[in-house]
């Protein structure tokens, strides 16, 4: 599975990166899950559902103490991850990993909790790839008569999947066109000591990757992301070279797999609501909203709570 990939190599705590702060969230998303922690008050069990790596969840157990608020956090993730890998540089945060009760290998659509054990339940980018007739229903059945589910969700034309879409048009096209096979062929006649046909082959092979029409600074981004791993490989050609491109090639499979499941998740007001009535869910109500981060559309926000009767 390849975001059991992702979470093994990668040692961010979230799926997507704000190099300024620690868990890779923005401060908007942060201060959002702040005014939640601050609204909901004391005693309150939260369950963060496909949690990944725990960003949120970690970032939950981190508000209920600086607030001096009683509570616990718990996080559920399909993906195999390996616990021992969840880590901060950061004090706070590595002590708040300690206290979230993780459990992964976990399905959102089949968890293994008791009814109405949840206050809130909670979801960054999580929730949307999980069966919703099943999931929505799971979700439900651990939540208290009293609780509320509060999703953040991928949206079909914010700037995350608009970056996604401009990433798979350049990966696919680098696999489609098969950049890095005629690359390892150059290595094989470098190291066979053909230097003309290399350097003929070489220019071809510039001027194939030079074709490539970009049409925004999102595909400018990942071309240049791409060609300086590239460059680090050809500019030094030795006997691990051919390795390096063949493993580069396979991370680049992997990424394809996981922005095309990103995108395709990204879903439509109108979508969400179809999946919502999908769930035949009794007594419940849903609210979607834009949320914006630096006045650009970043996702949905979502919130599922029980009907005033």
């Amino acid at each position: 599975m390849h975001w059991d990939h992702y979470w093994d190599l990668t040692k961010a705590l979230s799926s997507f990166g704000d190099a300024n702060t620690a868990l890779g969230y923005p401060e908007e998303v942060l201060n959002f899950w702040g005014e939640v922690v601050s609204e909901k008050g004391e005693s309150v069990v939260y369950l963060d559902l496909a949690t990944g790596k725990g960003a949120l969840a970690i970032w939950l157990q981190c508000l209920l103490e600086r607030k001096n608020l009683s509570g616990s956090v718990y996080g559920c993730d399909l993906a195999n991850i390996n616990e021992l890998k969840i880590t901060s540089d950061v004090d706070e945060i590595d002590s708040a990993i300690n206290k979230v009760k993780f459990q992964f290998n976990t399905s959102v659509e089949n968890l293994p909790y008791p009814n109405e054990y949840f206050n809130i339940l909670v979801s960054q980018f999580g929730f949307e790839y999980s069966n919703w007739s099943h999931s929505l229903n799971e979700a439900c059945r651990v939540l208290k008569n009293d609780g509320e589910i509060i999703l953040m969700m991928h949206h079909p034309d914010s700037a995350i999947t608009n970056d996604c879409k401009s990433g798979l048009k350049v990966l696919n096209w680098m696999l489609e066109n098969n950049i890095l096979n005629e690359l390892e062929n150059l290595v094989t006649l470098k190291l066979q000591g053909n230097i003309e046909l290399f350097q003929t082959r070489n220019k071809d092979a510039i001027q194939k990757i030079q074709s490539l029409v970009i049409s925004n600074d999102e595909e400018k981004f990942w071309f240049a992301d791409i060609m300086s791993k590239v460059s680090k490989i050809m500019l030094n050609i030795d006997q691990t070279s051919k390795a390096k491109l063949s493993g580069l090639q396979n991370a680049l499979k992997q990424q394809v797999e996981r922005l095309s499941d990103q995108t395709s998740v990204a879903l439509s007001k109108d979508e969400i609501y179809e999946k919502f009535k999908a769930a035949k869910l009794k007594n419940m109500k849903m609210s979607i909203a834009a949320f914006n981060v630096n006045n650009e559309l970043f996702c949905w926000q979502i919130k599922i709570s029980p009907e005033k009767m």
